[in-house]
């Protein structure tokens, strides 16, 4: 195999974001049309899978939740999205649906980064963790793909980690905005697919 396709499951981080219940499903954040949650639900599959695999070798694995304390001191109120958050009173630090989805539940050994805003580095001890283990390439998946994905590539490429993003594994809640993002993707580092990956381990969908 080429060395640039290689992934190295001790010097890599599977890194998944937003896979919170109130950003899933049956919240004013989750998609309503009945396509779009689909394609959401996919994606937590997909991720799902990944996780799976990521464990069985001996990946590196982080969860990303968004979550904010009861007055919303920790968001920028300048952004749309955190005064709609604040006003619909959504993913409040402890309430059940800003848990993670029971499907992508974190082990007791993985990482866990709580983060304030879009990029799952923001404000958040992500670098340091991932560099104390050794860690120079990320894989993403997760919700979602024009916001949390995005925003978290773009500072993983520039923080100098090697991005690879899972494309069935992240989704939006229109069409024009995930090909957008996967678009974009592309220029940061290797778009792929979550069966892919698991080749690239050695491991089945």
């Amino acid at each position: 195999m080429d060395a640039a396709a290689q992934i190295e499951p001790r010097s890599t981080a599977l890194v998944l974001n937003d896979l919170q219940l109130a950003i899933i499903s049956n919240s004013p954040l989750a998609p309503s049309e009945a396509e779009a949650v689909t394609r959401f639900n996919s994606a937590v599959l997909q991720c799902a899978k990944a996780l799976t695999a990521a464990r069985r070798v001996g990946m590196h694995v982080v969860h990303v939740r968004v979550a904010f304390s009861a007055g919303y001191a920790e968001a920028n109120l300048h952004s749309p999205m955190m005064r709609f958050i604040r006003e619909k009173e959504l993913l409040l630090d402890g309430a059940p649906a800003t848990a993670f989805d029971p499907r992508v539940e974190p082990d007791a050994a993985e990482i866990v980064i709580t983060k304030r805003g879009v990029s799952a580095f923001s404000g958040t001890a992500l670098d340091e963790a991932l560099r104390a283990r050794g860690v120079s390439a990320v894989v993403l998946g997760g919700l979602v793909a024009h916001y949390a994905v995005e925003g978290t590539a773009r500072e993983a490429h520039d923080r100098g980690y090697r991005v690879l993003v899972l494309k069935d594994a992240c989704a939006s809640a229109t069409v024009s905005r995930y090909d957008a993002a996967v678009a974009n993707l592309a220029f940061l580092g290797e778009v792929l697919t979550t069966e892919a990956f698991l080749g690239r381990l050695g491991g089945t969908s």
